[in-house]
């Protein structure tokens, strides 16, 4: 995924550090605070649920063009929105930064809300630039498992995707000693290499809002659903446990649950 590092301001970090919140707050800074982030995860979970579901059709399913198409999407899309909101554009990435204690339980929750809703909008302009027949040919670009992979495979290779995914925005984008200017390519390329892993087992999600954008648009054609808590559970899982494991080792000391003395 040697140049030199930019020195960033707080306020244009990837992931920015938390402000201390008030009960009453002017427009502007509510506007600064909240509003401004949360419609930059859902503009951008907008434009990645598009390309990936338009991906499935202009590839002809071609796990290769699939894995690029999501990948270099995100990574551009992060650029876009990392000094705004700081390019979460996934749910289960979302956990293990507030996991991690780089955002609010509050903030939180209202990107996911917009991450979801952008993961509709997004999935239903897909369908609206392909047309109901294309749509429904590519399943919408929604996950579900392939026909000789297990319930219990498709969680454990969920799990283990989105646990790499996670462990390199930890490392590279949340860590104030270890980020990299660099982090969003290597975000784009773990996301290409999941995907080349496990998209003929389980579609590679690692992001619950691409797969539930897509389950629900298509919804009208063809049923989805049986194993769609799967991709809601195992990359949840997947994400507690790379930041944990971050939390306990993988951080700076200022930054792990039990810090060194001194």
């Amino acid at each position: 995924m040697s140049v030199p590092m930019l020195k960033m301001s707080e306020k244009d970090q990837l992931l920015p550090v938390n402000r201390s919140d008030s009960i009453v707050r002017s427009f502007p800074d509510i506007l600064e605070e909240y509003i401004r982030p949360c419609f930059a995860e859902f503009l951008g979970v907008t434009l990645f649920v598009f390309i990936g579901c338009t991906s499935v059709y202009n590839t002809g399913g071609n796990i290769v063009g699939i894995a690029f198409a999501h990948g270099l999407s995100i990574a551009l899309l992060i650029i876009a929105t990392g000094s705004i909101s700081g390019g979460h554009l996934n749910p289960a990435v979302t956990l293990g930064i507030l996991i991690s204690g780089a955002i609010t339980p509050f903030k939180a929750i209202l990107y996911v809300v917009a991450q979801v809703l952008g993961g509709i909008l997004g999935a239903g302009i897909s369908r609206g630039v392909l047309g109901d027949e294309l749509y429904k040919n590519i399943s919408g670009g929604a996950h579900d498992l392939s026909a000789h992979v297990s319930v219990g495979e498709g969680v454990l290779c969920e799990v283990m995707l989105t646990a790499m995914l996670v462990t390199v925005i930890l490392s590279s984008a949340v860590d104030p000693k270890t980020k990299n200017v660099l982090a969003p390519l290597g975000i784009g390329f773990t996301v290409v290499a999941d995907i080349l892993a496990g998209g003929g087992i389980t579609g590679a999600s690692m992001n619950p809002a691409r797969s539930f954008g897509p389950a629900i648009v298509v919804s009208y054609a063809k049923n989805v659903w049986t194993n769609h808590w799967i991709y809601w559970v195992a990359p949840s899982v997947g994400a507690s446990f790379a930041a944990v494991c971050y939390r306990l080792v993988l951080a700076s000391p200022e930054n792990r649950f039990i810090k060194p003395q001194n």
